[in-house]
């Protein structure tokens, strides 16, 4: 559950600190005073998207900090292991939004990017926005509800993986199908091309061996000339060569080394250079030698680039890439001449993995089926407390229609309701209202909540467009669910607030800047809070008296 939570510098909030407790919290407050911003903030913390204008104006960085206490066993604990970011202690998400730069996000002092935070988030707390029964009405958001309480979410990734593999394998039997139709023409085409590239018989590395002996050519005269001048006066001179005086006064350091020791590394570097000299000379003789490239050999290399630079042209590719073009030629020649051969593995490889699809489609099937029958029961059962006696709610499954391979199995979830009795249900969005609409979400959530591995759970303004008896059977199921958690909802219903083990109070100052601020009620403060929520500004004693028969009634004071 969420101990406490810290916000600061966030959107209208300067500094906020709240101390939340087990069991169901109700936070009310009048319209603008920041309620929805403090849910804004926990999906921050919680990895969603962040923007630099959700800073508090004037100010540089927001910040937002909660503490998770974690009870043995919960998975959250299991993922902090595997991620080595338990420090066995209670959880503590922090996360910094700062101008002009990327936010930063911390699990126990440890680094996390906003994909772990959205992870751990969806282990601690599952968080049911105003709007929610909105998207109710989109058939890929009731698949997603059915499939998550259905424990079918790592099939559908699996499932999902191989409805690709079954596209791509499709896709390129058609190719090969297509290919065959038309190969006779391409066939021609490409051997014209291949018996071209063959007259010239490019090999690998050759364009640049040509391109190398080309230019070493072009200078051959101007290499010689050097290469014998410099041997000549290293070490062939009819004159005294370098080599030649060397050996001399090496010749005549020997006998002197007796009386001078230091003198023998003198020796030594002069021996070590006379031999670099002959090294050097010897390198020196077989490019003073070089008859291979004489006229008639340049003209080769001359007219080999030229056919090189040609044939590139016409086929509109590097001249270094002719090789691995002609084996491209090749290789295409190869497919073309035998389709259907490939397209006969290829077609076993699609019935192979067509069975795997619908083993996993029957499998998630009977996960569905399973769930459904007993959602809908208890979901109908929910709705009648919610003012719809004699409605019911009902999921469909529909079988999908040509070879039924979609990417989220092979049947349609639809979700149907009646809010009358004897009228047969319909998909959500042909007849039911737009109050019957908030109060089958509500059931749905109230019902999916049940099956959450989130400790918390948070309902932000879920009961909008809801009023007299149904709101107060919203408030009792609110209560009922944080007997086996921790509960908040942000409410305007008085006959949801009073079923509150704890209600907090949210104001905003606008003294010195806008400013919302949070506090605990006491018996007597939550009295005086629910006769405003009652009747608005002026609260007379009879208001005073009727919030506290409210309350007591409850079982709230």
């Amino acid at each position: 559950m969420i101990d406490w939570l810290e916000i600061r510098q966030f959107a209208i909030v300067e500094n906020l600190e709240i101390e939340f407790e087990a069991n169901f919290t109700a936070l009310t407050g009048e319209t603008g005073s920041g309620k929805s911003v403090i849910i804004d903030a926990i999906n921050v913390l919680l990895g969603d998207r962040s923007e630099t204008t959700q800073i508090r104006y004037g100010q540089d960085s927001a910040e937002i900090q909660a503490g998770f206490r974690l009870s043995e066993n919960h998975p959250a604990l299991q993922w902090l292991n595997a991620q080595g970011m338990n420090d066995n202690a209670d959880c503590i998400l922090r996360r910094v939004l700062r101008k002009g730069r990327s936010s930063r996000g911390f699990i126990n002092n440890h680094a996390a990017t906003a994909t772990q935070l959205r992870e751990l988030g969806e282990l601690l707390v599952d968080i049911h926005g105003q709007h929610e029964h909105l998207s109710l009405l989109k058939r890929e958001v009731q698949r997603g509800m059915l499939d998550e309480a259905a424990g079918n979410t790592e099939l559908m990734h699996t499932i999902s993986t191989c409805y690709e593999e079954i596209c791509n394998l499709k896709q390129r039997i058609e190719e090969l199908c297509e290919r065959s139709e038309t190969s006779t023409k391409q066939l021609e085409i490409l051997n014209y091309n291949l018996d071209e590239i063959k007259k010239l018989d490019p090999r690998d590395g050759e364009w640049d061996e040509l391109e190398s002996r080309q230019r070493r050519g072009a200078h051959q005269v101007e290499l010689i000339s050097a290469a014998s001048e410099i041997h000549e006066h290293l070490y062939s001179g009819e004159t005294d060569s370098l080599n030649d005086r060397l050996i001399r006064h090496i010749s005549r350091l020997d006998p002197l080394i007796e009386y001078a020791p230091e003198l023998t590394e003198v020796r030594k570097m002069l021996s070590e250079a006379q031999i670099n000299i002959e090294e050097a000379s010897k390198q020196l003789e077989p490019l003073i030698n070089d008859n291979e490239l004489d006229a008639e050999s340049l003209q080769y290399i001359e007219d080999r680039l030229s056919e090189y630079h040609s044939l590139a042209r016409k086929h509109r590719i590097q001249p270094r890439q002719l090789a691995e073009h002609m084996q491209s030629i090749q290789m295409e020649l190869e497919s073309l001449a035998d389709p259907e051969t490939e397209i006969t593995e290829l077609m076993k490889q699609l019935e192979q993995a067509s069975v795997r699809y619908f083993d996993f489609c029957e499998t998630i099937s009977t996960n569905r089926r399973k769930i459904a029958t007993q959602l809908q029961q208890d979901i109908s059962t929910i709705i009648h407390g919610l003012g719809m006696k004699g409605g019911c709610f009902e999921i469909h499954l529909i079988p999908e229609n040509g070879d039924g391979v979609t990417r989220h199995g092979n049947e349609t979830v639809e979700f149907r309701a009646s809010g009358n009795p004897g009228i047969p249900a319909q998909p959500l969005n042909k007849t039911i209202s737009g109050g019957e609409l908030s109060r089958i979400s509500l059931a749905i959530q109230v019902v999916l909540s049940r099956e959450s591995r989130a400790p918390t759970m948070i309902f932000d303004e879920i009961d909008t467009g809801i009023g007299g008896e149904v709101g107060n059977a919203i408030g009792q199921k609110l209560r009922e669910l944080g007997e086996r958690g921790q509960v908040i909802c942000i409410t305007h219903l008085t006959q949801v607030a009073i079923h509150g083990n704890h209600q907090f109070n949210v104001t905003k100052s606008i003294d010195d800047g806008v400013e919302t601020m949070i506090r605990k009620l006491s018996n007597e403060e939550r009295i005086a809070e629910i006769a405003r929520m009652i009747s608005g500004e002026k609260v007379t004693p009879q208001t005073l008296t009727h919030a506290r028969q409210l309350l007591t009634s409850a079982g709230s004071l």
